[in-house]
């Protein structure tokens, strides 16, 4: 609080009401005083008096949104980021795969998954090539057109896709696992069982629950890794085994069309706050997908 002292620029006059009068003059002095100081208190808020814990630099937007912690309040309050989130098997021989192969395989996977969920050239600039360039030569023929074509939303089944809403400046927070099996031919099945999510920006108002701004996209994914021989070159590498997915508390409208968005965005649906107690099993990896998702 501002220090104001109140000066005097002299002494008290000792006619009138003598020392009765001087006691009586000092106390509604301090009584004005009081006021004073009570009243800038309550203007100004306790924690703007010096020795009070000050508030946070950026104020949470409404209903326990905090764009400076958004994924507080989430699933993913717990989550890593990136791809420190998700659990790599340590590299051993399976089937006709060495250990280094095997090892070299789970990178592979894990540079397509950070291709399609995290690279800002899938995010901002919707572009497929960064996944592209890691798949097998027919693989990639197989692929090209839906991963360079105009926004569709097939595309968006492959990469994370943003739209005019902005992400924050967080990287997204990701859970999940690697397994791996073999096949006779001298394929290796790495499957795939994660969930990412993403932390948008919001304006005032415009989100009441910390769902509502960081949507999921949950998947599980087997991806393919053929040696050559025996197979022919052009086969040999990553290739698209089968897969599924589900995503909540994304924007319907723009889901339908490939773009992630957050669910404050979409206007034609009623927010629906904060979400029920059990629903962070949706998320977890080791829990079945469910059979249906949340945009008709």
């Amino acid at each position: 609080m501002e220090d104001r002292r109140l000066e005097t620029s002299g002494g008290f006059p000792a006619s009138g009401g003598g020392r009765g009068g001087l006691v009586a003059f000092l106390s509604l002095i301090a009584l004005v005083a009081a006021a004073v100081v009570v009243n800038q208190v309550q203007e100004r808020g306790v924690n703007d008096v010096p020795g009070f814990a000050q508030p946070p630099k950026a104020v949470p937007v409404s209903g326990g949104v905090d764009l400076n912690r958004p994924f507080d309040g989430t699933p993913a309050a717990a989550w890593a980021e990136g791809l420190a989130g998700i659990t790599v098997p340590a590299g051993q021989a399976l089937g006709r795969f060495t250990a280094k192969e095997a090892d070299a395989a789970y990178r592979t996977v894990t540079e397509a998954i950070s291709a399609a969920r995290l690279s800002s050239r899938a995010l901002q600039d919707k572009d497929g090539s960064e996944l592209l360039a890691l798949l097998a030569p027919n693989e990639r023929v197989r692929l090209e057109a839906r991963l360079t074509s105009k926004l569709t939303a097939e595309k968006g089944r492959y990469l994370t896709l943003i739209g005019p809403s902005r992400l924050l400046q967080v990287r997204p927070r990701m859970i999940g696992s690697l397994t791996a099996k073999t096949r006779e031919k001298g394929e290796l099945i790495i499957h795939a069982s994660y969930a990412t999510a993403y932390a948008f920006d919001a304006h005032p108002g415009e989100a009441r629950s910390p769902m509502d701004i960081v949507p999921i996209i949950r998947d599980e994914q087997d991806y393919v890794i053929r040696k050559a021989p025996p197979f022919e070159k052009a086969d040999a590498g990553l290739s698209f085994g089968e897969g599924s997915g589900y995503s909540s508390h994304m924007a319907c409208d723009a889901f339908k069309v490939g773009i992630l968005a957050p669910q404050y965005a979409d206007k034609s649906n009623v927010v629906d706050g904060a979400p029920a107690v059990d629903e962070a099993d949706t998320y977890d990896p080791t829990k079945p997908l469910p059979s249906t998702g949340n945009c008709a």
